[in-house]
């Protein structure tokens, strides 16, 4: 066999494993675990309305409930196609149902505006972390962004403009998560504004249909 076909074969096979481990294995596992994730931020809404600390009537709770239920159930197609759409759409909603959320929330006692909105930005950090890292297009974004914050860095210690005690891995950590939060910060929000729009209509067909029976 020519060597050059031999070795293109190899290569195709290799990649073929590659997409079969991330699509069969890595993608359901990482979705799992999102999932889970969410599960335990649920319950810890719960345990916020049977403390007493929110009423379990009261639409921030409900409101919030419904949005991680849908980030539960559409927790699959979580993705940079997701977040494409869902920008294409943002204009067409007639309201955005985040910002009436936040207006509910900012009703609230205080010790309870504070629970609330602790336990929706552990939701939206577990989501933004689910939208990037199962993203290529996003990943590598992230990556360019750092690698060229790193480069500037570089230039400035060269030049004697930074201290290179204050350049260590720490703050490569740091510049990593605030520029994967910067991106998915936007698209978090027009996502979920999409799942709660959608949960909300399918509370209401439910509720309607109940009422008709």
């Amino acid at each position: 066999m020519n060597p050059v076909a031999f070795e293109q074969i190899i290569s195709l096979f290799g990649l073929i494993a590659v997409w079969a481990f991330w699509y069969y294995l890595w993608k359901p596992q990482r979705i799992d675990n999102f999932r889970q994730r969410l599960f335990a931020l649920r319950s810890d809404l719960f345990d916020l309305a049977a403390d007493g600390v929110i009423p379990f009537d009261h639409p921030a709770y409900a409101q919030l409930r419904l949005l991680i239920n849908g980030m539960i159930r559409f927790g699959h197609r979580v993705s940079f196609a997701s977040l494409m759409i869902a920008s294409v759409q943002a204009g067409r909603a007639p309201s955005d149902p985040l910002i009436a959320w936040r207006k509910n929330v900012q009703k609230l006692p205080e010790e309870a505006r504070e629970q609330i909105l602790a336990v929706h930005s552990e939701v939206s950090d577990a989501f933004s972390k689910q939208l990037i890292g199962g993203s290529i297009v996003l990943s590598l974004f992230v990556v360019l962004r750092v690698f060229i914050a790193a480069v500037k860095a570089s230039l400035m210690l060269l030049e004697g403009k930074k201290d290179p005690r204050n350049f260590n891995l720490s703050r490569v950590r740091i510049k990593v998560d605030w520029e994967r939060n910067q991106i998915a910060k936007s698209g978090t929000n027009m996502i979920e504004a999409r799942v709660l729009h959608e949960e909300q209509r399918r509370a209401s067909i439910k509720s309607d249909h109940a009422y008709a029976h």
